[in-house]
């Protein structure tokens, strides 16, 4: 061998063994690529496995508006297959209306015929049903507290709900106070035909209860009419029968009554008025009969003679209302004059005189009144009248004040004060009064 030969071999060697390290170093660098486009690969099916998952396990949307309202009246016939199942309501149910109220009353009296003055606390609680039973014909029926002093001790007093507190937590009476029907024929519109035991039908200005007491509530049938004659003029009038004291062996005593009225408005916006009106009542069987109440020989003020009744009762009524705006609130005057044409004596004549600014109706508002009366002995049928003012009955007269504020929505308090002059055999007596109450209306 020569001697280039060797170092000719050696490098022949050296360049082989570089080109394969090249060679190893190229696949190794092909082969790291390979690996990773495989991983990406996989990371890529590992995403689309996840989201596949995802759909899978939410509910399948409708696709169309078709299928919608294929499952909405499934619903609906499962709901009202449903609702067959269940109990039906009575129809009518839904025409019956449950309401009524409460009173809490401080009663302060001070009667100069009795040694001391008396106060005490008395309740009144009513409530009632009151329903339709077709387009023509309604009803009503409420009980109340009552008392059993006179005049009537043992079916309760007509003139007075009240139940006084304070007999060692003793119950408290209840009594029927109203029951009756309502015919209220379509033909006839503003009439109403009512028999049982029904609220006054007669009108009364200013809430005047000069001839019953507001609690009275008369037993009979009766009619009242309203219509109007124009935008501004509207006509009323009430004629009854009633039952006031029934017998077995003589003639009973009754009421018959007619009455009637105009209410002309005027000014702007016809925020201005005026009643007039006038009646006729007749009491038949009175004269010459005992006592009306339970105590037989009691008469309240009227005129008796010999154990009995000394006139009948035939009433002659005139009354007017005048309502105008007095800054921004309602100002009411009126009168009511009754006069006892089967009288034996002077003392026939019964009159109120008032007025009231004001009126109760959303919480803070405020309704203030004042009245005269004089209720001359015969004038009008004691047992009836007013149960509060100079102790009830005829023979009396004086003043009445009085103060309401709209405490909040059905709740109302008031004050009242009363003083009157009475005459009893020949004397006349003070009687006052003083009232504090709370009432609530449900």
């Amino acid at each position: 061998m020569k001697k280039g030969q060797p170092r000719t071999l050696c490098a022949i060697l050296l360049i082989s063994l570089g080109m394969s390290a090249v060679a190893q170093a190229a696949d190794t660098s092909e082969q790291e690529s390979r690996i990773a486009r495989l991983e990406a690969q996989l990371a890529a099916i590992q995403q689309e496995l996840t989201a596949l998952k995802s759909q899978l396990s939410q509910p399948a949307p409708i696709a169309a508006a078709a299928d919608e309202q294929t499952i909405h009246a499934a619903v609906e016939r499962a709901v009202e297959k449903k609702m067959a199942d269940q109990p039906k309501i009575p129809d009518w149910i839904s025409r019956v209306k449950i309401g009524g109220d409460l009173r809490f009353r401080n009663e302060w009296t001070d009667d100069a015929t009795a040694a001391d003055d008396r106060n005490r606390l008395r309740i009144q609680a009513r409530i009632g049903i009151y329903g339709t039973v077709n387009e023509e014909i309604d009803y009503g029926f409420r009980v109340a507290s009552g008392n059993s002093e006179s005049p009537l001790r043992d079916e309760g007093s007509p003139t007075s709900n009240n139940q006084d507190l304070g007999n060692a937590f003793s119950s408290k009476n209840i009594w029927m106070d109203l029951g009756y029907f309502d015919y209220h024929p379509r033909r006839i519109g503003g009439l109403n035909i009512l028999g049982g035991k029904i609220l006054n039908p007669y009108y009364t200005v200013g809430n005047s209860d000069l001839m019953f007491d507001s609690d009275v509530t008369p037993e009979g049938i009766a009619a009242t009419y309203k219509s109007r004659f124009s935008e501004r003029v509207q006509v009323f009038a009430a004629a009854g029968g009633f039952t006031v004291r029934e017998r077995t062996s003589d003639a009973e005593t009754s009421l018959w009554g007619l009455q009637g009225g105009t209410t002309f408005q005027f000014g702007q916006e016809k925020k201005s008025n005026v009643t007039l009106g006038a009646g006729y009542y007749n009491y038949g069987n009175v004269r010459g009969k005992k006592g009306l109440g339970t105590d037989e020989t009691q008469f309240y003020g009227n005129t008796s003679v010999g154990g009995v009744y000394a006139c009948d009762f035939d009433l002659v009524q005139g009354f007017a209302e005048l309502g105008v705006p007095a800054g921004g609130r309602p100002l009411r005057l009126f009168g009511d004059y009754i006069c006892n044409t089967q009288s034996r004596s002077r003392q026939d004549t019964a009159y109120l005189i008032g007025a009231a600014l004001g009126q109760c109706k959303d919480p803070g508002s405020w309704e203030l009144s004042y009245n005269y009366r004089k209720l001359e002995a015969d004038s009008v049928l004691g047992v009836l009248s007013e149960a509060t003012f100079g102790g009830g009955g005829t023979n009396l007269e004086g003043h009445r004040f009085g103060l309401k504020y709209q405490l909040a929505a059905n709740t109302q308090l008031g004050a009242t004060y009363m003083l009157a002059e009475r005459t009893r055999n020949g004397e006349k007596r003070d009687y006052d009064v003083g009232m504090v109450d709370v009432t609530v209306k449900y």
